[in-house]
């Protein structure tokens, strides 16, 4: 069971499990595309595909793909914006999204061998060989440019090796959406050089107490932009995203008792109970990620057991385990057949893996005192949990058939809750490291961490978004 749960019920491509896989990636690949987004984004210059490397990203010796970002000046016949700031808070955050990644290496502006005048974007002439000499092997060129009231941002991303266009995007936005404009061009630069889209344009839900309550906050991934989005003025806890971005359950005892809650994005007043009336308790759903079914956790005649009901359908829940022990925290493999949930029946709470179509269980951890908070990889490769080691809690990592337990935090406090970036590379978890609890994020791998959360409150509870569609 969630430690923090135990504590409040005192009170009242597709992956597969096993070895590594070399991924073979075009660094000169690009096609006609589209993107839909809030931002309007045109596509420019449809490419074809040359040259191809390989690089093994499964490997924590993988080397990092040494890269320039350059601003350039308006495009001819724009305005520069006469807000600079615009400018240097798109470059700010590519740079901070490619190093949150861990597959790239920005070189520093003082190691340039070419003066920003003198760079012109593509088509016009590129000095190759000086980014070449620096060390760079990809090229990133960006200009924004003020027209009629709207800011226009060109981003192109190049291979130097080759002197090739990767990609060209137009963006049009207000000067607010500048963090986005970067975001959405991170995701476009680690697909062409990973073959997967970067996950930094989401948002991760969270429960802070900065105004004395545990309420349901949402900020972007980076921690930029907090929003409250509750004011119950009560315990809210363990919110999870449905796989359309659009909704998100929590459990709150808005109502005395802990009750599951579904909050609509979209709606002013979209707060609703559910299933009132069946149980005393219900608590931690968890959506698969089809987004067909909810499975929670709920209390029947004095005992906790799993549950699921298909989405949006008012039928009755469907029980899931029948055991005197407790069972709670569920968390859905990638492809639904499997169900990861924390049980004390062997007298201690361990993971186990349950298959809700047939009721089989395996149990899935042996080792540490204390086994919570389970969350599956949306890659399928890998489930992050909380054990407990010399008193504190922290995160580890384990394959579904039990392999390859990996501790990925160390030192003092507490590491709880942790929860997967929709691409599987990254994870963000809470920590009382540094006194107050606050979120902190860091890769697969467990290198990384850096910190998210600065507020007067203690944070907890993250769950990281869907990639936006």
């Amino acid at each position: 069971m969630d430690p923090s749960y135990a504590r409040l019920r005192e009170k009242g491509k597709s992956s597969k499990v096993g070895g590594t896989r070399r991924r073979r990636f075009s660094l000169l690949k690009a096609f006609p595309r589209w993107t839909a987004l809030t931002l309007s984004i045109l596509c420019l210059l449809p490419l074809s595909a040359f040259a191809k490397v390989y690089i093994d990203i499964d490997s924590p010796g993988s080397r990092r793909l040494p890269l320039a970002v350059l601003t350039l000046k308006a495009a001819p016949g724009g305005s520069p914006c006469p807000d600079r700031q615009v400018e240097e808070v798109i470059e700010k955050v590519l740079l901070n999204d490619l190093d949150v990644s861990g597959y790239f290496r920005t070189l520093a502006p003082d190691v340039f061998l070419v003066e920003r005048d003198q760079v012109k974007f593509y088509p016009a002439k590129i000095d190759y060989r000086a980014w070449s000499l620096i060390g760079a092997e990809a090229l990133i060129l960006l200009r924004t440019t003020c027209k009629g009231g709207q800011i226009e941002t060109e981003a192109q991303l190049l291979d130097v090796l080759t002197g090739k266009l990767l990609t060209w995007k137009r963006y049009k936005s207000e000067s607010a959406g500048a963090r986005r404009v970067a975001h959405r061009f991170a995701n476009e630069v680690t697909k062409e050089l990973t073959g997967v889209p970067g996950a930094f344009d989401t948002r991760i839900a969270y429960i802070s107490n900065a105004t004395g309550s545990k309420e349901l906050y949402v900020m972007d991934y980076d921690g930029n932009g907090p929003r409250k989005l509750t004011a119950l003025h009560s315990i809210c806890l363990s919110p999870a995203w449905s796989p359309d971005g659009r909704k998100i359950v929590f459990t709150s005892f808005w109502k005395r008792n802990p009750a599951l809650y579904l909050l609509d994005l979209r709606g002013a007043s979209a707060l609703k109970q559910m299933f009132p009336g069946f149980s005393p308790l219900c608590s931690g759903g968890a959506w698969s990620a089809d987004g067909k079914w909810l499975a929670f956790s709920a209390s029947l005649d004095g005992n906790t057991e799993l549950f699921r009901v298909p989405a949006g359908d008012g039928t009755r829940p469907q029980r899931l385990t029948k055991n005197w022990a407790i069972d709670v925290s569920p968390s859905w493999s990638p492809d639904g057949k499997h169900m990861v949930f924390v049980s004390d029946r062997a007298g201690r709470p361990d993971l186990y893996i349950l298959q809700p179509d047939n009721g089989k269980i395996m149990r899935l951890t042996f080792e540490g005192s204390y086994n919570a908070g389970p969350a599956w990889s949306p890659r399928g490769d890998a489930i992050a949990y909380v054990s407990r080691v010399g008193g504190a809690f922290q995160i580890f990592r384990i394959r579904s058939d039990g392999t390859d337990r990996r501790q990925l935090t160390e030192g003092a406090g507490d590491h709880l809750k942790p929860s997967w970036s929709p691409d599987g590379r990254l994870i963000v978890f809470s920590s009382n490291r540094e006194g107050s609890s606050d979120l902190y994020l860091m890769r697969a791998d467990g290198t990384g961490v850096r910190r998210l959360t600065w507020g007067p409150g203690d944070e907890t509870d993250p769950a990281w978004s869907p990639a936006r569609r």
